[in-house]
């Protein structure tokens, strides 16, 4: 069997992050499984915090489907909530699963450019979330001034240097070049959004 890539995305509340899933999702054709917080398989909300457990488990569930070919998920989205710190979640899939079964292959952190930085969030979380992605996605362009825009890419460039993509709605604009593995045939969504 080979190994499950999975995409971590990250933001705050209103950042786009659902629709970017669905964005991605859809550019290649695959079928769509979304697991929202509240349902009866996601006990806890925050991943990083109760509800590491619940993510153990529903990747444990996810690759037994897979290997009795239950389900031909070929990718995993998890969709973070909303003041999810990175770190132990990345530190879960990394310790507790072989890379053999499944892998890390990127950290997206969608930001709203209306409003960010958020007003309501610990300043730790907002630079984790930029500093381990390995691509921003500042969100909402369409409706951001300039000012606030430049004042993103410029609180993300004094984090860390990262590939940034402008987007409006999760739709990545189409002179950018976003790339979604072609092997992706089923995707998985795992959503722990407040």
């Amino acid at each position: 069997m080979k190994s499950l890539p999975v995409t971590l995305v990250l933001g705050f509340a209103g950042s786009g992050k659902t629709s970017l899933i669905k964005h991605l999702s859809s550019q290649t054709k695959n079928t769509v499984e979304h697991i929202q917080s509240g349902s009866q398989n996601l006990s806890s909300g925050c991943i990083c915090c109760s509800g590491l457990k619940d993510l153990k488990q529903l990747i444990n569930d996810l690759l037994v489907d897979k290997e009795t070919e239950k389900v031909d998920t070929q990718q995993l989205f998890i969709e973070a909530s909303h003041e999810t710190d990175p770190i132990p979640v990345i530190r879960t899939i990394r310790q507790h699963f072989s890379p053999e079964k499944i892998i890390l292959k990127e950290v997206i952190t969608v930001i709203n450019a209306t409003k960010y930085p958020p007003t309501d969030a610990q300043r730790y979380l907002v630079t984790n979330q930029i500093f381990f992605a390995d691509k921003i996605v500042v969100n909402y362009c369409d409706q951001a001034t300039d000012y606030q825009i430049n004042k993103c890419y410029k609180h993300i460039r004094g984090v860390k240097w990262q590939p940034i993509f402008n987007a409006i709605r999760g739709i990545i604009e189409f002179n950018q070049v976003f790339p979604v593995p072609s092997v992706l045939e089923t995707s998985t969504i795992i959503s722990f959004a407040s």
